[in-house]
């Protein structure tokens, strides 16, 4: 289906809007309104992370539904589900009721998210892939931009309560822009995969498949790693809040810049080849963050980890796309969502000790490490994958 009107093109980019920046939103939104509400920090990070643990463990049978009803249809119940979460996040008035939300949210969200990646993926295909997956991956990258900056400016105005209008506000004009959808990529019924798990295990035996899992590792532990700890650092160290949050929104700058030439960078190696290299300059914006701690060596720092972020992941939606089949398109995005999720929960939790005991300048070339060894197995992964085809 390369032949695509450019208008369902432009839809297909704009629904990556969707998922980043409703996440960034709800990373502001969420610990204020607890805050208001008179939860400690750890409660907090508790609310935080029940949402990431219901994507983790439901991200594979929401994308075995997904190829069931197909992605326009998931885009549509994911957005609308999640103005409906908003409209409860606005009237909540307790911990447990907001508890419960987050919990849907963590439901919800994946549906427009993984659903909007399946259809990017798959709208044209083949030598088109890359190039779509890139601008729907700018969008995405722009969306985290400006979604949290507007949710900020209301919740200053009128509460943290009221800042959940931009949620079903984002909800409903996604919601909106995806009546505007074709309506393809559905899997024949032949091709139900019950709850997905099974499906799942055996996408997992593919070489390729394990190829990406390594990758997509990485992609989601060092943004973790870094983005939860060096604002904080930089504070630490006389600079001021709203510099250190503007070093976080550099990143997602050299991000959007970066996913919007995926197509033409792609062209300079293999797929796996330029994501590993990608990645590996995330790595190394981690590793140097303690030393380029002052301004404006640490805007560096944020672009190193920008170019990983912002290519790594229109070639991971291709890579993964390409290698599964396609009626199992989803199936093999929520997998990768589902590990994604779980490298975002892990590296918080197994770093920050590791910082409070030995301090950053140990703590992020250790995160560093980690997320090059994910790399390293990658390119073996894709190597022996090569030998044995040959």
């Amino acid at each position: 289906m390369s032949e695509v009107a450019a208008r369902h093109r432009f839809l297909a980019y704009a629904v990556g809007g969707f998922g980043l920046s409703m996440n960034a939103v709800l990373y502001l939104l969420v610990p204020l309104r607890a805050d208001e509400l008179g939860a400690g920090v750890g409660v907090i990070g508790l609310l935080i992370g029940v949402k990431a643990l219901f994507e983790t463990v439901l991200s594979v049978p929401m994308g075995a539904f997904m190829d069931r009803v197909g992605a326009k249809r998931s885009i549509q119940l994911g957005t609308a589900a999640t103005a409906l979460v908003g409209v409860g996040m606005m009237a909540a008035s307790s911990l447990w009721l907001l508890f419960v939300l987050q919990a849907l949210m963590g439901v919800v969200r994946p549906l427009g998210w993984i659903g909007g990646q399946s259809y990017a993926a798959g709208l044209r295909g083949g030598s088109h892939r890359s190039h779509d997956a890139g601008r729907f991956s700018s969008v995405a990258n722009l969306g985290q931009i400006v979604s949290p900056i507007l949710a900020g400016a209301l919740a200053g105005w009128q509460g943290p309560r009221a800042g959940f209008a931009m949620v079903v506000a984002l909800g409903a004009v996604f919601f909106a822009v995806s009546l505007g959808l074709l309506d393809v990529g559905r899997a024949p019924a032949a091709a139900d995969t019950g709850s997905g798990f099974g499906a799942a295990l055996g996408l997992m035996r593919l070489s390729r498949i394990q190829t990406v899992m390594f990758l997509t590792f990485n992609r989601l532990w060092v943004p973790a790693a870094w983005s939860s700890f060096f604002p904080l650092y930089l504070v630490g160290h006389g600079v001021s809040p709203t510099v250190a949050g503007s070093v976080i929104s550099a990143m997602a700058v050299v991000a959007t810049v970066t996913s919007f030439f995926t197509g033409r960078i792609a062209r300079l190696g293999t797929p796996v080849a330029v994501t590993s290299v990608a990645l590996a300059l995330g790595c190394l914006g981690v590793a140097v963050s303690p030393v380029f701690d002052t301004m404006p060596l640490c805007y560096l720092a944020a672009a190193l980890v920008g170019i990983g972020q912002g290519l790594s992941l229109p070639m991971l939606i291709t890579l993964m796309s390409d290698a599964a089949p396609p009626e199992q398109r989803s199936l093999a995005l929520g997998l990768r969502s589902g590990v994604n999720q779980a490298a975002a929960t892990v590296a918080p939790v197994a770093i920050g000790p590791l910082i409070g005991a030995a301090g950053l300048a140990v703590g992020f070339p250790v995160a560093a490490g980690i997320g090059l060894a994910f790399v390293l197995a990658a390119t073996w992964s894709a190597r022996r994958d090569r030998v044995t085809a040959n």
